[in-house]
């Protein structure tokens, strides 16, 4: 919590607030699930559903999640819970949720030496340009996965955002 706080910036202190809010919200989503698994862990597929919740449409053509069943432990856990919050807040923003027809794409695998790779990538949303400058939610998901001893990676492409997010993980039972 003290680093989503202090790496927090905002223009103003309502834009602080609710900046801080999402991501503490992010982070309780993962909470509830360690408590459903009596601290286990969080299943990733649930951890993205709570976290995309908002964006989703009932057909299921907003939102295409793909992935093994995965437990992870509470530290990737909250990892990922705050990595998704920034990229759907950032998506609705200026992304694919932005408009009517954009779309969001999160597929996963586990590495056979232990790591997961996640891949979210957008489609259908204005057209995208390298940013020039960090914004604050980049820089929040950075650290996390940096903490994590994983790796992060953005292709800025015409056609929408690709991220890709590495950390290690125990896969848990």
């Amino acid at each position: 919590m003290q680093a989503v706080v202090q790496l927090t910036q905002a223009e103003n202190v309502a834009a602080f607030k609710q900046a801080i809010d999402g991501r503490v919200k992010a982070l309780a989503n993962a909470h509830r699930l360690f408590v459903k698994s009596r601290w286990a862990g969080a299943e990733l597929r649930e951890l993205v559903l709570e976290e995309l919740a908002p964006y989703r449409r009932s057909d299921g053509t907003r939102v295409k999640i793909k992935g093994p069943k995965l437990l992870l432990e509470p530290s990737p856990a909250q990892t990922m819970a705050v990595v998704c919050h920034e990229l759907a807040t950032n998506a609705a923003k200026y992304g694919a949720l932005s408009v009517a027809d954009g779309r969001i794409g999160i597929i996963w695998t586990l590495t056979t030496d232990g790591r997961l790779v996640l891949n979210w990538t957008e489609t259908g949303g204005p057209p995208v340009a390298v940013p020039t400058r960090e914004g604050f939610g980049t820089r929040v998901i950075g650290k996390m996965v940096q903490q994590s001893k994983g790796k992060l990676s953005f292709d800025w492409r015409p056609e929408g955002l690709a991220c890709e997010v590495i950390i290690p993980v125990k896969e848990t039972q």
